[in-house]
């Protein structure tokens, strides 16, 4: 099923559209970074209230169930296949042969695995659900925008701690770091370090695509719900006409491809052709540089909260996974088990 954009003014319909974008790349990012089930379960269930929220409950559920048993497979193999070192034993899959031995480890990083899959996939449905496809191209799109001094210290501010904190691992392992000993010295490096580097990366991330690439990704977007439309259509008017679109024959359902493929390829460039027209019609090609937009994005508080909790969390599994307590769930159902 096509995922859309669907109008509505939801707590996710007011978010900026970087925002979005920034949910689905901190999802992504937390999901890679926290192992702990329970936190990774908690994750998505508030993207999942959200989504709720914001589109129809069984549309979002039609959605996801389809990716179900796909996650629940990836889950099963990290239970029969992670068996780290020193891991809690429970059981052989198969006893006979002690083939595949099942770990408390294994079980809760299947768990984990299971929710990190979906939270990322719900972070992504929430993303296209509510955001038009032209904003989301704009977003990653060079519009000549300025930003203020305080913005640029403020995302170099952001990264730079997020760099910092995936960093102390060099600077806590190695006695001299750059060639310095001395402790509150090794850090100040470290965080200049990374500050600087932040402050490269916002650069040139920030810039964004070239407008033709925005306006390529735009159009990629809007019509791919149009395609789909116009599939299900061709594919109706071909059983009007007696086919059988899904024949047991091989040879025969080539066949019945083609007379779909056909009229399909041809709408396409019909369509292509007919949006090239409007695009030079309305004078993109000209000086393209200096072209001004009608939409201007602008963060208010929701987005504010929104990323400073994202920010949280990402810097909060960084923390953890340095002291050693990425699963405190783990930990504390080992501590419980007996020795």
């Amino acid at each position: 099923m096509a995922i859309e954009f669907i109008r509505g003014d939801s707590f996710m319909h007011n978010l900026d559209a970087r925002t979005k974008l920034l949910i689905f790349v901190g999802a992504s990012v937390i999901a890679m970074i926290i192992i702990d089930p329970i936190l990774m379960g908690i994750l998505f269930l508030f993207l999942y209230y959200l989504g709720r929220k914001a589109i129809d409950k069984d549309l979002l559920n039609n959605n996801l169930k389809v990716l179900v048993v796909i996650f629940t497979t990836f889950a099963l193999f990290q239970v029969l296949f992670f068996t780290p070192k020193d891991s809690y034993f429970l059981f052989y899959l198969i006893p006979g042969k002690n083939w595949v031995p099942v770990t408390v480890q294994g079980i809760i990083r299947g768990i984990a695995v299971f929710f990190r899959f979906f939270s990322v996939v719900l972070a992504v449905h929430l993303m296209l659900y509510t955001t038009p496809p032209v904003e989301l191209a704009l977003t990653i799109t060079e519009r000549g925008q300025k930003r203020t001094f305080w913005a640029t210290v403020g995302v170099a501010a952001a990264l730079g701690a997020i760099f910092f904190v995936s960093s102390l691992p060099m600077v806590t392992e190695n006695a001299a770091f750059l060639g310095i000993t001395n402790s509150a010295l090794k850090f100040a490096a470290l965080g200049v370090g990374c500050l600087a580097f932040a402050l490269i990366v916002f650069k040139v991330l920030g810039r964004g695509l070239p407008p033709e690439m925005g306006v390529a990704l735009m159009l990629g977007f809007a019509t791919v719900g149009i395609l789909s439309t116009q599939t299900k259509q061709i594919t109706n008017a071909q059983k009007a006409r007696g086919y059988d679109v899904q024949p047991k024959n091989l040879i025969a359902r080539v066949k019945v491809l083609t007379a779909l493929l056909i009229p399909i390829f041809l709408a396409t460039l019909e369509r292509s052709q007919d949006i090239s027209i409007a695009i030079l019609s309305r004078g993109f090609d000209y000086n393209i540089s200096e072209r001004t937009y009608r939409r201007e994005f602008s963060f208010k508080r929701d987005d504010y909260m929104v990323l400073s909790f994202l920010l949280f969390l990402i810097i909060g599994g960084l923390v953890m996974e340095h002291l050693g307590v990425s699963s405190p769930v783990e930990t504390f159902i080992l501590s419980t088990l007996p020795k």
